[in-house]
Order: structure tokens, then sequence, then C-alpha cells
């Protein structure tokens, strides 16, 4: 128990060195890149280092999903090391104590940290999200960003806009175009605003039309059914509707149709199964991927700890900065070996499945090949 106190300890302040050194220096070059937009917007943030302070403890907790197995290596090469560089490592070899025994409190911080990073993934970032979704010159989400024309699936409706602005979920002139079953309501839905809104007793989730032009007498058309499903709501049959406004349901949420990056990054697992299973979104390889990775993640993470340790307990150990060194090439090696195989995936080339999963199927009999003289 002593000598796994000893080496939990040290690898705790190794850890904490490390990522507090990575983050700051990240966020040291970012502040000083965007200095301007928190200038500009810290008489309304409370000042300048509440925003600072703000902007960054949330990309704080980013920072550690991304880097959590990296860093969790990187720490216990260090805190081994450190034992190399003082001799405890061969006192303790002399007492008898198994290369295992002094690695085991290593693997177990770094299973540990695994851990914290996927509860991070589900719990956290998820409820945070939105916040992540804004960058410094937007930290306000009342900046406009160009609108890209996006099906729903479900409806086959094209939406298309000029713009769209995150802090109301607003998109400016949007134009849908409706599909040939529709062609009897109109061709196409030409307002001054549409307006996300979620389901309610009047309305399921979708979207809110006002100032509607396109169809010009959008208060005399009766509503639309799809299958006895209600698709597109107008005045003459729903009073709750304001005179030159409709509404069109929708099962895609404002985040995924404005096709923000981070709604899959930081959505949690049960968010980007239902996703998977709407018909309304159509999503790509990248999501299923995603989903597999998350169950991967903490196995990827420990195959990347056990693959370093031998660097520095194994029989053949190298010196301090070679196992320094060599973990990061070995780090690099690794990250690549994963992006090349979920770029293979995301490119059709393999299925979602197997290219979260094939980084493992590769790396982990390697991480157990070569620790296996820490056992003997």
């Amino acid at each position: 128990m002593l000598i796994d106190r000893y080496i939990t300890k040290a690898q705790a302040n190794s850890f904490l060195i490390v990522f507090v050194s990575l983050a700051g220096l990240t966020f040291v070059v970012d502040a000083f890149n965007n200095i301007e937009e928190f200038i500009a917007h810290a008489p309304d943030g409370g000042g300048l280092w509440k925003v600072l302070g703000r902007y960054y403890g949330y990309r704080l907790i980013s920072f550690f999903d991304a880097t959590s197995g990296v860093i969790a290596l990187a720490s216990a090469m260090f805190a081994l090391s450190w034992l190399e560089r003082h001799n405890e490592l061969t006192a303790l070899l002399a007492a008898g104590v198994t290369r295992w025994r002094i690695a085991r409190p290593a693997i177990v911080f770094a299973g540990c940290v695994a851990l914290v990073a996927a509860t991070n993934r589900e719990l956290v970032l998820p409820n945070i999200r939105q916040t992540l979704e804004r960058n410094a010159q937007d930290l306000g989400g009342a900046a406009w960003q160009p609108f890209e024309a996006r099906y729903d699936h479900r409806t086959e409706i094209l939406y298309r806009g000029r713009q769209w602005r995150r802090s109301d979920q607003l998109i400016l002139d949007p134009s849908l175009l409706l599909p040939p079953s529709m062609a009897g309501f109109s061709a196409q839905v030409d307002a001054a605003e549409a307006l996300w809104l979620a389901a309610d007793a009047d309305h399921p989730a979708g979207y809110l039309l006002r100032t509607v032009s396109e169809p010009a007498a959008i208060d005399t058309i009766p509503s639309l059914t799809l299958g006895g499903v209600p698709v597109i709501y107008t005045h003459l049959e729903h009073p709750w509707l304001a005179p030159g406004a409709c509404f069109i349901a929708s099962d895609v949420s404002f985040e995924q149709l404005v096709g923000s990056s981070n709604w899959s990054l930081y959505s949690s697992t049960p968010e980007l199964v239902r996703a998977i299973g709407n018909p309304a979104i159509g999503v790509t390889a990248d999501v299923p991927l995603r989903v597999h990775a998350r169950i991967v993640q903490p196995f990827l993470d420990l195959s990347l700890a056990i693959l370093g340790l031998p660097l520095v307990v194994g029989p053949s150990r190298k010196g301090v900065f070679v196992a320094v060194g060599l973990s990061v090439v070995l780090t690099a090696v690794f990250l690549l070996t994963t992006l090349a195989c979920h770029a293979l995936a995301t490119s059709y080339v393999l299925s979602p499945s197997l290219g979260a999963w094939l980084p493992v199927i590769l790396l982990a009999p390697l991480a157990a090949w070569k620790a296996q003289p820490m056992w003997q």
C-alpha cells in the first residue's frame, strides 16, 4: 500500500502539472489572438477577467476530454522516470518488488482517469454544449452565421435561409422548398424569419415562420397533413398562430439544422443513439462512429498507458529522456492510427463500428505483448 500511495501521489502531481501547463499554454496563445474580442465583450460580461474565466473555464472541461488519455500516459512516464532518476526504481527491484507491482498503480490511475473522462463526456459536456459552441467572435451568441441548406428527411422539406443566430435560435429570410407531395399547398414557403420552438400543448417541435410572403394568402390556406400527421399549421385552423405566420413541424432540432459541429461531439451517447434512430436527421457515418468510439475510448486510453510503461519499468528500460522521447513517438503513432481508422469510416471505406474498434483490435494485443516482460 505504501508503494501504491507513493506512486499514485507522484503521478497525480505530474498529471496536474502537465495538464495545467498544456492548458495554460494553449489558452494563453488563444487569448492573445482574440484579446480584442474579449475586451469588446468585457463591459457586457462583468469585466475582462470574468469573461476570460468563464470562457476558458468551460473550455478547460473540453480540454480535459480531448487530452486526458495522453496526459495520463505522460504523467505515468514522468512519475516512474522520477523514481528511475533517483535510483528508487532500482532499490524497489532489488528489494524483490516486481515490475508489475510497480506499474500497477500507474495503470489503475490511468483507468480512473479514463472513467472520469467517460463520465465527463456523458454528463458534463452535454450540459455545457451550447456554451462551448460560442467562440471568441460570438461570445454573446448574437453574431449572425451563414446558413447552409439542410433536408428534413422525414418530410423531405429543404430548409434554406440567409443567416442564423444562436442566441434566440433564429433563421433570417428562410425559404423552404416543399417536395412534390406538398405541391397542393405551395412550391415553397418564404418568410422574414423562422424561430425554433420546442413541443408544447399546441404543437410539436418545429419552426415558426413569421411574416410569410409565399404563398401570399397564407391565412386562407388550410393546414397540411401527411399520413394523418400535421406538417404545416396555418392561422386558418390554428388561432394560436398570428396572422401572416405558419408553423412547420420538424424533428430536426435547431443545432442539427444549422449544422453545428458540436452537437454530435458534445452530445451524450443516448442523444446520439436517438439521433441515429430519427429518420428526419439522416445522420452520416460520423454519428454511429462516435457512438462506438465512446465505448472504445476507455480501452484505448488503457492500451496507450500499457504501451508506454515498459519503456520505464521494463527489463530493457531506457534513460529518462530517451523514454520520454519514445513515448512521444509512440503517442503520435497511436493517435495517427486511431485517426486513420476513423477517417476510413467517415469515408465509408470501413463500417463505423469497424472504424471505431479497429484501433483496439490492432493496439490492445500490441500493448499486451509489449507489457509481457513486466508480468515476469
